[in-house]
């Protein structure tokens, strides 16, 4: 569905919005189990997005902002947190061009009149990323879509809730360096060598 499309939608579906003091929180982890991450240049990793401690969720709408000289999003994938339930989605992946950061834009929603109870780390969805350069410290940070409302999560009642956000920090090292065949080779040679030479001193002394 196309991004305004989903906006006009969310508008309408919860209108009047109220902030409410549920700690519902949004938080990025990479495949150590962190929101810091060492990848090998050239590698692939998942970043994945969880939504926690939260009642009544009927939709979310933000944006993943990257460093793109550094990381390359490579797919989105969504955790299907509503199921059948799901009326619209929206995701796209912008690079950035010089300074300006890459964007991922992620929205779900449902008509449900009942929205979910998150009581534990729920994925919302996946991010594949490319490290390219060497670097330290590229930061990815979870904001709210400009577009949309201001709150990241929404409600079936029409309440938005307050919202923590822990966004992730890559570091990226050189990539190892492979052993050339003829390293793999060393060894086994050796082991010849020394059995050969072992033979002929047995013959030797007999």
């Amino acid at each position: 569905m196309n991004k305004h499309l989903l906006t006009k939608l969310m508008a309408l579906t919860f209108v009047g919005l109220i902030q409410t003091t549920e700690a519902a929180t949004i938080n990025l982890q990479f495949p150590n189990g962190q929101n810091i991450y060492s990848a090998a240049k050239n590698s692939i990793f998942d970043a994945n997005i969880y939504v926690n401690d939260v009642n009544d969720l009927a939709g979310f709408d933000f944006d993943l902002t990257y460093n793109s000289t550094n990381l390359s999003a490579q797919l989105l994938t969504s955790g299907n947190i509503f199921g059948l339930d799901t009326v619209s989605f929206a995701s796209t992946i912008t690079p950035g061009v010089g300074t300006t950061l890459g964007r991922i834009h992620f929205a779900e929603s449902t008509l449900s009149t009942t929205g979910l109870n998150i009581t534990s780390p729920t994925l919302l969805g996946t991010v594949k990323f490319k490290a390219l350069n060497i670097s330290q410290g590229n930061f990815l940070s979870i904001t709210a879509d400009p577009v949309s409302p201001s709150q990241l999560l929404f409600l079936s009642d029409g309440s938005g809730p307050a919202t923590g956000i822990t966004g992730g920090t890559v570091h990226i090292t050189a990539a190892p360096v492979p052993l050339p065949a003829s390293a793999l080779l060393f060894a086994p040679g050796l082991l010849a060598v020394f059995g050969f030479r072992k033979n002929n001193t047995i013959k030797r002394a007999v």
